[in-house]
């Protein structure tokens, strides 16, 4: 997993509800836990785009509903600074749901992927129709 280039704001913290955007059958998911996140005391685990988390299916199929999976935020509503000196925002929060070699479970990523993301994991940016 490369390292990201951009300085991504974590605004997106555990409990947070979010779409899933591939054809997985979940398809609103809950964060729960995030990888690699070491924090304060009582701090809430935040994450931004391309990190993973652990998360909770809430709506979807019945067979993927209440299960706990991973997933890798492809898009944000906040925006962030790339070293260019450009700022991009989504119209939307969005996961992916990964397996544990951080290859996407699904076949197809409905709308944009940041750049950061297809960067930091390669098998999301050959399934992405469009890379922002």
């Amino acid at each position: 997993m490369k390292a990201k280039q951009s300085t991504i704001p974590r605004a997106l913290e555990t409990g947070t509800r979010m779409a899933c955007v591939d054809n997985t059958g979940a398809r609103e998911v809950e964060v729960v836990s995030v990888f690699g996140y070491h924090g304060v005391r009582r701090r809430q685990p935040k994450l931004g785009m391309g990190d993973l988390a652990t998360v909770s299916v809430k709506k979807g199929t019945p067979d993927m509903r209440r299960k706990l999976v991973r997933a890798v935020v492809i898009r944000q509503k906040k925006e962030f600074r790339r070293p260019n000196g450009m700022r991009v925002s989504f119209e939307d929060n969005a996961v992916v749901v990964v397996d544990e070699r951080n290859e996407p479970r699904g076949t197809e990523i409905k709308g944009p992927v940041a750049r950061e993301v297809a960067e930091r994991f390669p098998k999301l940016g050959t399934l992405a129709t469009i890379i922002v």
